[in-house]
């Protein structure tokens, strides 16, 4: 038996009903999750659940981009120039 996990609110689960975590596979499925996250933090008040929410999507959005954006390698003189 697995102790220690809280019992989702059901406002919790409605945010991801509404709109599942799921793996971002492309450039599309980022900006929707992008979009989705800017759509919560254009509320006023952000409850706990909200907070926890946006958190579970920013991980997916950073791995994506982790693997998948290309930054030009630039040499020390070019880095501190910028």
């Amino acid at each position: 038996m697995i102790t220690g996990l809280t019992i989702p609110s059901p406002y919790y689960l409605s945010l991801i009903t509404e709109f599942a975590p799921r793996p971002i596979t492309n450039d599309l499925e980022l900006s929707i999750t992008q979009e989705r996250i800017n759509i919560i933090l254009d509320q006023k008040n952000l409850s706990q659940d909200d907070r926890d929410y946006i958190n579970v999507l920013g991980m997916l959005v950073y791995d994506y981009e982790e693997k998948n954006e290309q930054f030009p390698k630039l040499t020390d003189g070019e880095f501190y120039k910028h």
